[in-house]
């Protein structure tokens, strides 16, 4: 074998020459499929880690809809507060809420209508147009969407805005108030949910300061965030213990839609690898053999077995195979660079904190020992078959 592995080392240079254009395409496809493998592990990182953080995944949902559940108020949230898993519990509630300046209308003629303050609770926000998505909001700031009649409120982003909404003075009573608030964010509206067709979010102290402090009895909607999506059946199954009417918030939206699509491609490439190789290696020994009949008429003369030369085959495509994987794989790291900031910088795909898989040693590995094994199964036949080819055969052909 050493005297197999000397000769596979003298030969080389000439073996890469004669064989360059298969190794530039081998190198090219594993490239290609390093890139968009490290692609989709990244971005169902991201995902996950935004399912967890941002979605619906890890929230209940808790309402008065059913007849016999229990009243949501101060006393039944603090308990709901205490309950071992659960992050926070944010009661809804909205108030009315409109641009009381007409100059900062989208429109001179048509009034934007009513903004209505809800309470911001993050999970929950549809996607930002202006402005980064807050974990929580300041008591002097606002959340807009973005569509309403007359047009949009993209210009007031960044701007300290002067609203107008109703105090109330007492029963059957109230009076126009305003109050100043800092846009920090223009998110998108074209879906409407239950929280209405044009609503703003406000932090609670703010909502409070609307309420005046008279603030409702008791709530429609509550939800309540868990630690962890894995959490939530058994906390869940507390509140429907202690009566609460409980639903899970999360929509189909929250785990299939592009993670569904990127996992799909992901499923391909190592099969896409395997074919490349297994074709790279068949075309190779191929070529191999038209260029080294001969020579190999020659080496059986002077003493090489048959095992001997089927190995030489076998041993110069892994060469070529092995340089071929490791300059896809530094090609593929470069491309995963630039893929991943143009999709995080661009903001596509709805992925955020997309962190690019420069070099992942065992997704280096497992391209490359698929690449290799691949190559040397579509190889193995024709080098079995050249070394018991009898030397006379070798120089008629």
């Amino acid at each position: 074998m050493r005297k197999v592995l000397r000769l596979a080392w003298f030969e080389r240079t000439h073996t890469f020459r004669t064989s360059r254009a298969l190794v530039v395409m081998l190198a090219i496809v594993v490239a290609v499929c390093y890139c968009l493998q490290g692609f989709v592990v990244s971005a169902v990182r991201s995902h996950a880690s935004n399912v967890e953080k941002h979605s619906n995944v890890s929230v209940i949902e808790l309402s008065t809809i059913r007849p016999d559940a229990r009243v949501l108020d101060g006393e039944s949230l603090s308990e709901v507060s205490g309950l071992g898993h659960v992050v926070s519990v944010v009661p809804w509630m909205q108030h009315d809420l409109d641009l009381a300046d007409e100059g900062d209308w989208p429109s001179p003629t048509v009034s934007p209508g009513s903004l209505w303050a809800t309470t911001y609770f993050e999970p929950r926000l549809p996607k930002m147009i202006k402005g980064d998505r807050p974990v929580s909001l300041q008591d002097d700031e606002i959340l807009l969407p973005d569509s309403v009649p007359g047009g949009s409120l993209r210009h007031l982003y960044g701007k300290t805005v002067m609203f107008g909404y109703t105090h109330i003075n007492g029963k059957y009573q109230g009076s126009y108030r305003t109050i100043p608030l800092k846009v920090v964010g223009i998110y998108d509206n074209s879906v409407p949910d239950k929280d209405g067709e044009n609503p703003s979010y406000v932090s609670e102290n703010t909502m409070d300061a609307l309420f005046d402090g008279n603030v409702p009895e008791s709530y429609t909607f509550a939800y309540v965030q868990v630690d962890s999506g894995d959490n939530v059946p058994l906390v869940q199954k507390k509140l429907a213990a202690m009566g609460f009417g409980v639903a899970g918030a999360a929509g189909q939206q929250d785990v299939t839609g592009i993670l569904a699509a990127l996992m799909s491609i992901g499923r391909f490439m190592f099969p896409i690898v395997l074919v490349c190789s297994l074709v790279f290696g068949l075309f190779l020994s191929v070529i191999w053999m038209k260029q080294r009949k001969r020579s190999l008429a020659l080496l059986r003369c002077l003493g090489y077995t048959a095992g001997q030369l089927s190995a030489l085959a076998l041993v110069q495509v892994v060469q070529l195979v092995v340089a071929a994987g490791i300059a896809g794989i530094i090609l593929g790291a470069g491309f995963s660079l630039l893929l991943a900031h143009s999709v995080d910088s661009g903001d596509l795909l709805n992925l955020t904190n997309l962190d690019s898989v420069v070099f992942d040693p065992v997704l280096a590995l497992e391209m490359l020992a698929i690449t290799v094994a691949g190559a040397v199964i579509g190889a193995l036949p024709l080098s079995v078959r050249i070394a018991h080819t009898q030397p006379d055969e070798l120089m008629r052909g």
